[in-house]
């Protein structure tokens, strides 16, 4: 096996392992935004809650369904925005070796095409060295 094809082989395999990387990070993100939507939708119910217990006609049962709901919702938006912060900081890090890989698998390619440029080279003054002379 000549050294361009276990380098392109090494890359291969090192593209392999970016592709990988690549989809959890997708996996990741997709996280993220779901996370933001529920966040999101959480905001909306409090509003429409709060909007709730301005209403003059309030009973009391009806008051302390909508706090203890409210707590719940609270509760849920401080999961979700401290799990958000842990998944941001996670895509973070991945995103820095996404980036390493990259520049790996990139280096590894070019080294490979570089190193069979200069086997071809080298067949090609070999087979010339091969050839007889012209004569004169």
């Amino acid at each position: 096996m000549t050294t361009a094809h276990i380098t392109r082989l090494a890359a291969l395999k090192r593209k392999v392992e970016y592709h990988k990387w690549q989809i959890e990070t997708g996996k990741l993100i997709a996280e993220i935004r779901r996370l933001d939507d529920r966040i999101a939708q959480v905001n909306q119910l409090k509003s429409v809650y709060q909007d709730q217990l301005t209403r003059p006609s309030l009973t009391a049962r009806e008051l302390v369904g909508i706090r203890i709901i409210n707590m719940h919702l609270n509760e849920r938006q401080d999961l979700d925005k401290s799990r958000l912060d842990l998944l941001a900081e996670e895509r973070r890090r991945l995103l820095g070796m996404l980036a390493a890989k990259k520049r790996e698998v990139d280096t590894l390619e070019t080294e490979a095409q570089r190193l069979k440029r200069l086997e071809s080279e080298e067949k090609l003054e070999k087979l010339q060295a091969l050839m007889p002379a012209r004569r004169a």
